[in-house]
């Protein structure tokens, strides 16, 4: 180290000082004139010419004299002998442990929680069926009895729920068909049975008066008394909407005939569905040509209230912690302010209408966002509709059936249309719906 005096450097020697004006203060130092001898010990100052003193062992500071105790003394005069002060002491321990008791709490901890959890299911099997058990009564006057039906095949099947068709004796003495809706015992959770619950109830709401929506899938009534427990609805021949279009879709290529008016119906079918389920201020969340039903007659149903996702096996839903709870999600069916703020209302199923008009227009095609992957995560989602990105218009799709579809993606959802509004807006387009035969109107 050298500092500048009277327009002169010194330079230190290692492990010197300087004895002028100009001070250099390396480790370890005695003084001397010019940096070239050492102080004797007890030393220090201008040319070593001061003397320490230094008592009880106490070493002296080679430039100012200071006395610096041994080890265990202290004070001015390294008289005392020093003892470390006993909540010192303990700050110091505590500082050390805690983290790693903390640390090793967490692994502890970690490791019962998944043990708890791989055997969660039987207790948490108990509390899903003690709320199974308060809907009971609300349900009473729709159960069926086990000798009221006969199970016939499987027809659905997922990684939580199973779909088996079976003949319903009705209390005016003939037989249904019926699409019987159960969850797997190997998946009992309480995400499974809440949805299962919310479906039963919903379709009990819905079917209050008796009196059956054309558009809403007909709800037959549970069986709660058995194991497993069952939803009954009416069987769709003709499966689901998606499936429909897919098939659509190949008559389209081989002929040309894309049967544009009966797409249409279908939507106007699905408009005055979702219009019941606004009065009845039910919000469904899932709106998607795969929860959509075709009946023989060519009707199209809102179905799958609560269990669509575990009656399916789809790409359409990704698996994704919402609320600290993990659940699968159609996220490119949600509406921004569901995906942003975990918002459901009858605007966002308006906003995921919007999707299943575009699925109608594009034969059923899976949604895939420009820029995006096939199957983004919610973010990577959130972000592409923050910048105003939307599904794009279908190959062959009108630009009057587009802009009906992009109104339902407007940011406000105050600014949506209603569905008597889409229902209205897109009747319009049907000049001749009330032809018996659409099959030449090509798109």
């Amino acid at each position: 180290m050298a500092r500048l005096a009277a327009k002169r450097v010194t330079v230190c020697m290692e492990g010197h000082v300087t004895g002028g004006r100009v001070v250099c203060v390396p480790r370890d130092v005695t003084h001397g004139d010019r940096c070239e001898l050492k102080c004797a010990p007890g030393s220090f100052g201008l040319n070593c010419s001061m003397k320490c003193n230094c008592d009880n062992n106490a070493s002296c500071d080679p430039v100012n004299g200071s006395c610096i105790c041994a080890e265990g003394q202290s004070d001015d005069f390294c008289e005392n002998i020093s003892v470390p002060d006993k909540n010192q002491v303990l700050v110091v321990v505590l500082v050390s442990v805690i983290p790693t008791i903390a640390m090793i709490g967490c692994i502890v901890t970690g490791i019962v929680v998944k043990q708890r959890h791989r055997r969660s299911r039987t207790p948490e099997r108990q509390t899903v069926n003690l709320e199974m058990t308060s809907i009971i009564e609300t349900l009473s006057s729709w159960e069926i009895g086990k000798d009221d039906i006969r199970f016939e095949h499987m027809i659905g099947e997922g990684e939580f729920g199973h779909v088996v068709r079976g003949r319903l004796r009705v209390p005016e003495g003939y037989q249904v068909l019926v699409a019987a809706k159960s969850i797997r015992p190997d998946r009992m959770t309480a995400s499974t049975v809440r949805d299962f619950r919310r479906e039963m109830d919903i379709l009990a709401r819905i079917h209050e008066d008796k009196d059956v929506h054309p558009n809403v899938v007909k709800f037959y009534g549970v069986m709660t008394k058995s194991d497993p427990q069952y939803i009954l609805v009416e069987y769709a021949s003709n499966e689901e909407l998606r499936r429909y279009l897919w098939s659509l879709r190949e008559l389209y290529k081989t002929t040309g005939n894309g049967r544009l008016l009966e797409r249409l119906g279908f939507a106007c079918d699905v408009a005055c569905g979702l219009s019941e389920l606004t009065r009845l201020k039910i919000v469904h969340r899932d709106i998607a040509a795969r929860n959509v039903v075709i009946s023989d007659r060519k009707v199209a149903k809102i179905a799958d209230f609560g269990l669509s996702r575990d009656v399916y096996t789809s790409s359409a839903y990704k698996r994704t912690n919402q609320g600290g709870e993990e659940e699968l999600l159609p996220l490119k069916w949600m509406a921004l302010e569901s995906l942003r703020d975990g918002v459901y209302t009858c605007e966002s199923d308006v906003w995921s209408y919007g999707v299943l008009l575009w699925e109608i227009a594009s034969f059923g095609e899976e949604p895939r966002y420009a820029g995006g992957p096939m199957h983004p995560d919610v973010c990577t989602l959130l972000e592409l509709l923050k910048k105003g990105v939307r599904l794009q218009q279908p190959e062959n799709c009108p630009m009057s059936v587009y802009r009906i579809i992009r109104s339902c993606w407007i940011v406000n959802p105050l600014k949506r249309p209603t569905p008597d509004e889409l229902f209205r807006r897109i009747d319009q387009m049907r000049p001749q719906r009330h032809a018996a035969h659409l099959t030449n109107h090509n798109i």
